[in-house]
């Protein structure tokens, strides 16, 4: 074989190998679903339908829960399966706190249009901080944000936790990067060469002036406690770090009392400290 042709297959090859890591991070990381399980009038809840589009021109979906003594607004990034029918938990478990909350799909989950993607995720929650802005001009102010994000969700959440309407950040479950994650769990793909959806919350939070929550489980089986523990040190202005019971997907709240009592407890705190 001459050189010429070696260095052809060579490069086809690793174009192959490439192609084949990308979908394979893809389906491992956003394993969506379009169909709803739920709607939250089952629930007996009060919401308003939300259609919006990114900045790229993705149409999205979300739910919006309203409060009536809302203080501020409770802005959800979810995780990385199912859609938002799959978070009505999340309204019927902070049904007391005086907050309205905003959940809602990135492109291609639920009846989001597009294909996720790290940087569309991110155009997906800044367009989402944009209908809390304006559903919150009513009141004549800048929106106070508790922004919460689980698991993939808390990747998603960093992306926007410098903006300043940003009063407080949860983050539960979460990893320092999804390079991490797939160095441990799956070495085989070779992550430092080939992933492309890095979401580099290790380096993001570092950013963050917001007062941060931390809640992990020490039992979680996909994300590592010792991830949840190095983004708390990693905080520059930490909050306090919550020891959670459970696996990945268990609610944190419902298997939690101090969890559930903490996070009461942070979201009065730091709007009061803000007023």
């Amino acid at each position: 074989m001459n050189p010429a042709s070696a260095i052809f297959l060579i490069v086809l090859t690793l174009s192959a190998l490439r192609l084949l890591v990308w979908w394979t991070e893809v389906r491992l990381l956003y394993p969506r679903r379009r169909d709803f399980c739920a709607e939250p009038e089952d629930e007996g809840l009060e919401y308003e339908d939300v259609s919006f589009c990114a900045e790229d021109g993705a149409k999205l979906h979300g739910w919006w829960f309203p409060h009536p003594e809302a203080k501020g607004v409770m802005l959800v990034c979810h995780g990385n399966a199912g859609n938002v029918s799959d978070r009505l938990w999340i309204p019927l478990d902070l049904a007391d706190v005086p907050l309205h909350k905003f959940v809602f799909d990135y492109r291609g989950f639920g009846r989001s249009r597009g294909f996720p993607s790290e940087r569309g995720t991110e155009r997906d929650v800044r367009a989402a901080l944009e209908v809390v802005r304006q559903r919150w001009k009513t009141h004549g102010e800048t929106p106070p944000v508790i922004l919460y994000g689980r698991s993939l969700g808390g990747g998603v959440a960093l992306q926007i936790a410098e903006d300043p309407c940003i009063r407080g950040l949860v983050l539960e479950n979460t990893f320092t990067s999804v390079l991490e994650i797939g160095e441990r769990h799956y070495p085989w793909l070779f992550p430092r060469l080939f992933c492309v959806n890095p979401y580099r919350s290790d380096l993001r939070i570092e950013k963050v002036s917001a007062p941060i929550l931390v809640a992990h489980s020490p039992d979680d089986e996909v994300i590592p406690y010792d991830m949840g523990e190095t983004l708390f040190r990693m905080a520059p202005n930490p909050w306090k770090f919550i020891r959670l019971q459970g696996l990945h997907d268990d609610a944190g709240w419902q298997t939690s009392a101090e969890y559930a009592r903490e996070f009461r407890r942070f979201v009065a705190e730091v709007l009061e400290d803000r007023a």
